[in-house]
């Protein structure tokens, strides 16, 4: 079968519940020609209204949501919810957002003519953001995280995260700290969402939140894709369950994962004498126990895939595959102490401050590089130290 006509099924099939009544109306009979509908459609919302449903029927989805939004334009508000919804399914929220903020600018759209919930669905904030109160560990907060959303979808996401965080037998014990919950546009902050790929979004509009921020760490929940965790920014996607934000927030403290690394991240990470809570690198096991004040029957050492695309060997100091092979399992004891010990010593984690110091290096902009690097500094990360010593 023509992989094309598949998918064309497959795609058709996933708006017949949706828009049904939207077909039900297509059904009706069209006495007029498509030439006299199209030249109607350009002044009249109803006509425009009724080539859309017809296109919908037929599962011509692009021609559908033109024109949608051409009755849209006219003024059918019924039209605009239409355009909307069909858009995010078939191209994204993040292009439905970016084609609403156009019109919106360009008064071809009165915002009276979009609501709230609209809105705060793409990720266009209305005066009124939803804000999700943050949480201070009773312990303290040896280490501190910004959860940043860009749709309603990661509200809701990071509101039943925090509770089931709160809840977590392990992760409740963490003296680990959330501040409020920071909202910024959809379009400015632009994340990917190609399912395939690492989510991927424009850092750079965070830079007045990094400069003022007391927190050592981002965790952005938006887009969609696959979540990571590089230079103090845990990045998930908006549908994000607890076990992936445990994942990739042991990222944070300095673990590995135990599947075999991407081979340029195997070259950063699979180095001798660079010593992670979770994995010994080649047969260091005496620096390992030193460093971590453990004993050789505390540790059981099982090979692991991690640097497999190098010369070197890595080995797990647990027998069981767990949270760092597949995010899903458990979270070992042994683990859970050594995440401890690593929250004892926030002066050993890389914050956010420090990479964003990177990126005004990168763009030359030596005053903001100073402000961060030195905000990195105050936190006690020896590198930001140095680098401002130099």
């Amino acid at each position: 079968m023509n992989p094309k006509l598949v998918f064309k099924r497959v795609l058709k099939s996933r708006f017949i519940g949706f828009f049904a009544f939207v077909l039900l109306t297509s059904c009706q009979p069209n006495t007029d020609s498509q030439a006299e509908l199209i030249q109607r459609a350009l002044h009249e919302p109803a006509a425009a209204m009724q080539l859309a449903n017809q296109r919908l029927a037929t599962a011509q989805y692009n021609e559908a949501l033109y024109w949608f939004r051409q009755a849209a334009l006219l003024g059918n508000n019924a039209a605009l919810e239409h355009a909307l919804q069909l858009q995010q399914r078939v191209q994204g929220r993040l292009a439905s957002a970016q084609w609403l903020q156009q019109q919106l600018d360009a008064n071809a759209i009165a915002i009276s003519a979009v609501s709230d919930a609209q809105r705060a669905t793409l990720g266009l904030w209305a005066e009124h953001q939803p804000l999700v109160s943050g949480f201070k560990h009773a312990q303290g907060c040896q280490l501190t995280l910004q959860p940043v959303i860009s749709q309603q979808l990661g509200a809701d996401t990071w509101q039943r995260l925090l509770q089931q965080w709160q809840q977590d037998r392990q992760l409740s014990q963490l003296p680990v700290c959330f501040l409020s919950v920071y909202t910024v546009n959809s379009t400015e902050l632009a994340c990917t969402e190609d399912s395939d790929s690492l989510i991927q979004c424009q850092y750079n509009v965070l830079n007045s939140l990094v400069a003022k921020g007391t927190f050592s760490q981002l965790l952005v929940i938006a887009g969609r894709g696959k979540a990571g965790y590089n230079n103090g920014i845990v990045q998930l996607p908006d549908n994000a369950s607890l076990a992936l934000l445990r994942h990739e927030f042991m990222h944070i403290l300095g673990f590995v994962d135990e599947y075999q690394l991407a081979a340029r991240n195997a070259q950063q990470v699979c180095q001798l004498g660079v010593i992670y809570p979770n994995v010994i690198i080649g047969n260091d096991v005496t620096g390992y126990l030193q460093q971590w004040q453990l004993t050789p029957e505390d540790i059981t050492l099982t090979a692991v895939d991690s640097c497999q695309v190098t010369p070197l060997q890595a080995y797990r100091v647990v027998s069981q595959a767990n949270v760092m092979r597949f995010y899903e399992l458990e979270l070992p004891d042994l683990y859970f102490q050594l995440a401890k010990k690593a929250i004892a010593q926030p002066e050993q984690l890389m914050p956010v401050q420090y990479y964003f110091a990177y990126l005004a290096r990168q763009q030359q902009n030596w005053p903001q590089w100073q402000q961060f690097m030195q905000q990195a500094s105050a936190m006690g990360y020896a590198d930001a130290t140095q680098a401002l010593a130099l």
